[in-house]
This record gives structure tokens, C-alpha cells and sequence, in this order.
């Protein structure tokens, strides 16, 4: 009996060591503002992933990860925009649905309605977690700005 306990224990244990390790390298670039008009800020954002395709996304994702959640030097005076932590949002819809179904809503786009396509600043490097770029990223901060404060979720 008490060998099975053992084992179901080292199992969660393992389960959850492997979902923490994912969760802490999905946002590990990094994000530096390169200019703010007050409606319109532009980034440089390192993207990473085991797949090419996905390393655009992965840098859009790190960049609203970091405004919402830990706060850009530059940018609300180096503050999260989000009033609370990201555990206590889970019931908000908002929050929930950002990375999945808002996310794009924020990123520049151009008379036409479509987004203005964010460019590579170099090559795609091979690293240890598969590839890695940095991009120029620019998010309609000002929108943002907007929808946190209608949600109630905006850390003035």
C-alpha cells in the first residue's frame, strides 16, 4: 500500500514539475520598448520556440505577458497593467480569453483594417529550446489602455 501512495506521489510530482517548467518558458524573451507616442508603442520582443512558425506568436504573446502581468521599463512607470495578479483573473473573461481570442485585436494595423506585419530584426538562431528571433512589435497601447479600464482591470 504504501509503495502505491510512493508512486502516485512521484507522479503528480512530476506531472506538475513538467507543466511549472512549460508555464516558465513560455514568455522567456525579452521585451524593450523602442518608441511611445502615447497611442502607439512599438517593442522589440524576442520570440522562442521549438517551431519556426510559432516564434512570432510566441514574441506577441511575451510582450502582452509583460505589460499585463510584470510590467516594460518605460510603459506605466515600469508597471503591470493588470491591478491584480494573474491567478486572481482567472474568472474574468477578459483575461481568460486575452491570448486566444484579444490579443490580435491590439496589434497595429493599417488603414485597410489589417495588422501591420511585425518584422524580424535579424535571423532565426538555432538555441537550446529550438529558435529564437527578435521582432518589431507594434501594439495600440492606447486601445489597451481602454479595454482594461472598461473591464476594471487597469493597475492606475
Amino acid at each position: 500500500m504504501e509503495q502505491s501512495v510512493m508512486k502516485r506521489f512521484l507522479c503528480i510530482v512530476a506531472t506538475l514539475s513538467a507543466s511549472l517548467a512549460t508555464f516558465a518558458q513560455e514568455y522567456r524573451g525579452s521585451v524593450s520598448l523602442l518608441e511611445f507616442d502615447g497611442k502607439t508603442a512599438l517593442f522589440a520582443a524576442e520570440g522562442v520556440s521549438s517551431k519556426k512558425g510559432d516564434i512570432l506568436r510566441n514574441a506577441e504573446e511575451t510582450i502582452f505577458d509583460q505589460l499585463l502581468y510584470t510590467g516594460i521599463d518605460g510603459i506605466n512607470d515600469s508597471r503591470p497593467l493588470m491591478n491584480k495578479p494573474r491567478e486572481q483573473l482567472k474568472t474574468k473573461d477578459f483575461a481568460v480569453n486575452f491570448f486566444k481570442k484579444r490579443m490580435h485585436a491590439y496589434l497595429k494595423q493599417d488603414a485597410s483594417g489589417k495588422n501591420v506585419l511585425s518584422e524580424p530584426m535579424g535571423q532565426t538562431i538555432q538555441v537550446s529550446a529550438g529558435y529564437s528571433c527578435v521582432y518589431l512589435i507594434p501594439i495600440k497601447y492606447n486601445v489597451l489602455i481602454r479595454d482594461l479600464k472598461t473591464e476594471g482591470l487597469l493597475n492606475q
